[in-house]
């Protein structure tokens, strides 16, 4: 990240774009288009050599026709470099690709300012746009933040570089709104959904990030919801200055609960009194006690059925036996071996 001063990080994108409207014919001059230069030569090692540089040359004194026409052909072929970077097999660096975002947000911003011919907030909304749907879907940067804010990952200095930058990004350009609704989902940070976010223990390991912690600008609040629960909620502080998206006159009707994380938790169970642990011991030693008496039970009329049985089967046998012997006839009893049995 670029240094403005000895104590203050900025990202990119502030350092191009300090302001968040501009009109012609200037655009940008004094110690703002200072930094912007020396912001270029800083980061051009990662965004190559289109000529943005010569373009904030231009944007100085926009007085004519041709200096606008020009200054529109410059950006133009920065931000086609640009997006042809992106499409190069060996550009896979997440931070790379993040600066080659931004500058493209911020050459589009310019081109759209410059011009009379679009309408109000056409550079708002190119930038913002560029946001909610192209570098929001660039898999490369969004995977390497979800692993960074993954339970058990480690995080390392280039992507807490990565993520100090975004979290920085995003609190310029959406403020307090940064978790309104995109495309029907909610969005703590880019790469990490709201839903993904569901405990308590998820919401202290994302919040106690060191990088989260300096750069995030979150609040967090709890709310008692009797002696069972309690509401744990999340949501981005009013920043000091406007953000692109409240400047930009962008009229949407958000909810205020569309704009805060609420985590609904439940309380650890209070230790039970004396007279408590007594009566639940107690209960628990009569329902073992119970269980064993109905299993008991159950067994020993089993045991009474089948011997009842056996000699029921005794005495019928006897019987017969006695009655064959007083006819002289023959009692034949059925057998596994298939032998039978004579009585005389």
């Amino acid at each position: 990240m670029l240094h403005r001063t000895s104590l203050r990080h900025v990202h990119l994108f502030t350092a191009l774009v300090p302001v968040n409207s501009v009109k012609a014919p200037r655009l940008i001059s004094g110690e703002q288009l200072e930094t912007a230069k020396k912001a270029v030569v800083e980061a051009e090692p990662l965004l190559g050599k289109a000529p943005l540089g010569a373009a904030f040359d231009l944007m100085a004194d926009l007085s004519n026709f041709h200096k606008q026409r020009e200054l529109d052909r410059v950006l133009e072929e920065c931000i086609t470099f640009y997006r042809s970077e992106l499409y190069k097999p060996p550009v896979t660096d997440p931070f790379q690709r993040l600066q080659l975002h931004e500058a493209i947000m911020a050459a589009g911003f310019y081109q759209r300012s410059a011009k009379k011919s679009f309408l109000k907030g056409e550079s708002t909304r190119f930038v913002l746009n560029h946001y909610n749907f192209d570098l929001r879907r660039d898999n490369s940067i969004t995977r390497t933040v979800h692993k960074t804010l993954q339970e058990g990952r480690t995080s390392t200095t280039e992507s807490d570089k990565l993520l100090g930058d975004l979290l920085l990004l995003e609190r310029r350009l959406f403020g307090r709104m940064r978790f309104a609704p995109t495309a029907g989902r909610q969005w703590f940070v880019l790469g990490l959904p709201l839903e993904d976010i569901k405990t308590e223990a998820d919401v202290h390991r994302v919040l106690n990030i060191p990088v989260v912690k300096q750069h995030g600008n979150f609040e967090t609040k709890e709310e008692d919801l009797g002696k069972l629960w309690k509401k744990i909620i999340v949501f981005p502080n009013t920043e000091p200055t406007s953000s692109f998206y409240e400047d930009g006159g962008i009229e949407t009707q958000v909810a205020e609960k569309d704009l805060r994380l609420e985590c609904r938790i439940q309380k650890p169970a209070p230790p039970l009194e004396f007279w408590d642990r007594v009566k639940d011991t107690l209960l628990r030693y009569w329902v073992i006690w119970f269980s064993l008496w109905i299993m008991f039970f159950m067994v020993d009329e089993e045991i009474i059925t089948v011997v009842a049985l056996i000699f029921l089967k005794w005495r019928q046998t006897q019987i017969l036996e006695e009655e064959a012997e007083k006819t002289g006839g023959k009692v034949y009893i059925a057998s596994a071996s298939g032998r039978s049995r004579d009585s005389l």
